[in-house]
């Protein structure tokens, strides 16, 4: 479905997404919210080859790779150490300097493109969406800008738009945590969400039809009155396979 080509040495290859967020959501969430899990198992988490630092002042961007020995502007563009005579020796002749930059600076003054140091690429039909990691750690210093991009076509560096928010503070990138997550999705899915007539509006309880009613009795009413334990839903998803459980084994077991 998904491959990917990791072409700058350094950290962690992308590795598929842990249920429990690499072991930081709350005990009782991954063990019976079952939703929780399937949302954040659901990808794959990508990770930065090396560690930098940033520091934005409002208006200026400056950058370190040795923790912050020494530090640089960021004027436009820069390359991961070595990355761009290894491309040249690499690629045919007419691709050389083309390498993907490291990090790009935006048109605004707060935005960056920052590259993983991999390629993507997905099977026929499907797109990628990239965001940051699913229920983990909450960043303030910067957000993650979402994108979906046609990667059955797209054959190029996975990168993502940061949006900077904290000034004169160091934000620093570190190759242990996940900066990426990213989710193949099919393309048939994308058509349909941007048809306006795809989602139909039904307004006030008198508007539920009586199999409306009989399924919330199902799903409602007859659990409350009748649970045994916590994580019914959670236990009864697994047993179908439902979201999240397809036969691929993740590096924690079921609850």
């Amino acid at each position: 479905m998904i491959k990917f080509y990791k072409v700058v040495e350094g950290g962690f290859a992308p590795r598929f997404a842990s249920k429990s967020a690499n072991g930081t959501l709350p005990t009782n969430g991954f063990r019976y919210c079952e939703p929780l899990r399937a949302a954040t198992g659901f990808g794959w988490l990508v990770y930065l080859p090396m560690e930098f630092w940033l520091v934005w002042d409002g208006s200026e961007v400056r950058w370190t790779i040795d923790d912050g020995a020494n530090w640089y502007p960021l004027a436009g563009a820069i390359q991961y150490p070595g990355a761009s005579a290894r491309f040249d020796s690499a690629a045919p002749p007419q691709m050389e300097g083309y390498s993907p930059p490291f990090i790009l600076r935006g048109v605004d003054h707060n935005v960056l493109q920052i590259w993983t140091g991999c390629l993507v690429r997905t099977d026929p039909g499907y797109a990628s969406l990239i965001r940051a990691p699913v229920n983990q750690y909450w960043r303030t210093d910067y957000m993650v800008m979402e994108g979906i991009i046609e990667t059955d076509r797209w054959f190029g560096p996975l990168f993502t738009n940061i949006v900077l928010r904290k000034p004169d503070t160091p934000i620093v990138f570190r190759t242990t945590q996940p900066f990426l997550q990213v989710q193949p999705m099919p393309l048939a899915h994308l058509a349909a969400t941007a048809d306006t007539g795809s989602a139909e509006l039904v307004e006030g309880f008198d508007a539920l039809t009586e199999a409306d009613w009989d399924a919330y009795d199902r799903t409602v009413v007859h659990r409350v009155n009748n649970r045994k334990r916590l994580g019914e839903y959670a236990v009864g998803a697994r047993r179908r396979g439902g979201a999240g459980h397809a036969a691929r084994a993740v590096d924690e077991p079921d609850a």
